[in-house]
This record gives structure tokens, C-alpha cells and sequence, in this order.
């Protein structure tokens, strides 16, 4: 089995399959992640115990906190992330995910989240093994997002949720036998509901507020 590649950010922007006019991006919007929904998170199991008063599992953001401004050690994750299968503490594959691609936990989408925990399901409970890197780049690829403007051919880059990771499904690409993966196609709403993530160790790389917005590269 080949272990998991150290993590080396790549750009982005080979993924992009169409060339299109980036604008301006949108501020954030404000999160409506107060502390009694985060410990609903918490009842529900998707969240560990805050437990620590100095420094807790999560935090909900401030109210004058109109974009994410995560204390130290600490990086911004959704609600919708959690419910999609993102575990509490993260798994490892989840950071090579991240480093791989060169994002931050925020880059991804919340149906990302879904395919990267249904294939560490399928490889730990059906195969037995941990995630095996080889068998992920055979199955999936990623694809970039970035938000409608309402010009054809010009989009607007996204503070979150700019990372798809999705079956291929090409002609040339299309994988062998794979159990289906449920999708959410409602995703509305949830890029304000953002909270802090306590970052323990190196889990996840450290929240830079980073927009990418690279243009693709030919």
C-alpha cells in the first residue's frame, strides 16, 4: 500500500475546465452560529466537548466578527461539514486532502466533505485498510466552484466552499465499481454558519483567510 504523500500545496487552478473572468468577490456572511446551536452540534455527537475553559474544542465567532477571525490555533469550520461527516477530531486523510490540493479546511464544499468520509468508510469498513491514496486519485478528482454573476463567462470567487471532489465520470475516466454517494442538493445557507474549530497539532493548516482566485492555467 502506498502511504500517504507528504503535503505539498499545488495550485489550483489546473482544475478549472473553462476559462472564465473572475470579479470581485462577495464579503463573508455573517455566521449565525451562536453557542446553543453549537451545542446541539455537540449533543447530537458531531462535535466533541468544549471540556476546557482556556481552551475549548470549539468557539462560536463574536458578534462583531463580520468575517472569520479564528483565535490561535484554531481554524474555521461549518456546521454542514460536521453533518456531512467531517469527524471531531479530523482524521488524517483529511488532512492530506487539504494539503494535496493546497486549501484550507473552508476551501471545501460541503458535498466534498461527503465523498472524502464515504470513501474512509468504504476503505476502513468494507476493505479493511485506511484510506489508500492510490485508490482515491483513481476514483476522484477535483473540481473548482466559484459563484454565478449573472454574466455568462464571468464568475465571482468564493471564501468557502471553492473545492468540489466528485466521482469521474468521463469517458476516459470512468471508474470502476463504486457504492452510490448521496448528494445534498439544498445547500443553502450554509456558508454562514461558520464557527472555530480548535487545530490540534497539525490536523489542518492554519486559517489564512486566503481567497484563491488564480486564473486556469493553459
Amino acid at each position: 500500500m502506498r502511504a500517504h504523500p507528504r503535503a505539498v500545496a499545488k495550485p489550483l487552478s489546473f482544475l478549472l475546465k473553462m476559462p472564465v473572468r473572475l470579479i470581485a468577490t462577495d464579503d463573508w456572511r455573517p455566521s449565525s452560529m451562536v453557542e446553543r446551536r453549537l451545542l446541539e452540534l455537540e449533543r447530537e455527537g458531531l462535535l466533541r466537548s468544549r471540556i476546557s475553559s482556556s481552551r475549548p474544542e470549539w468557539v462560536a465567532p463574536a458578534a462583531d466578527h463580520r468575517e472569520p477571525m479564528p483565535p490561535k490555533g484554531y481554524v474555521v469550520s461549518f456546521a454542514k461539514f460536521h453533518r456531512h461527516g467531517l469527524a471531531s477530531p479530523p482524521s488524517r486523510f483529511m488532512r492530506v486532502l487539504c494539503h494535496h490540493y493546497g486549501v484550507e479546511l473552508q476551501h471545501f464544499l460541503p458535498n466534498a466533505i461527503t465523498a472524502a468520509a464515504v470513501f474512509a468508510a468504504v476503505c476502513e469498513g468494507y476493505l479493511g485498510m485506511m484510506p489508500h491514496w492510490d485508490l482515491w486519485l483513481h476514483l476522484y478528482r477535483g473540481e473548482l466552484f466559484n459563484a454565478t454573476s449573472g454574466t455568462i463567462g464571468v464568475r465571482k470567487p468564493v471564501w468557502a466552499g471553492y473545492l468540489n471532489l466528485v466521482l469521474k465520470t468521463g469517458k476516459e475516466e470512468e471508474p470502476r465499481e463504486y457504492i452510490p454517494v448521496g448528494l445534498t442538493s439544498n445547500q443553502a445557507g450554509w456558508d454562514s454558519q461558520w464557527f472555530y474549530l480548535r487545530k490540534d497539532g497539525d490536523l489542518f493548516p492554519d486559517y489564512t483567510g486566503r481567497l484563491i482566485s488564480e486564473r486556469p492555467e493553459y
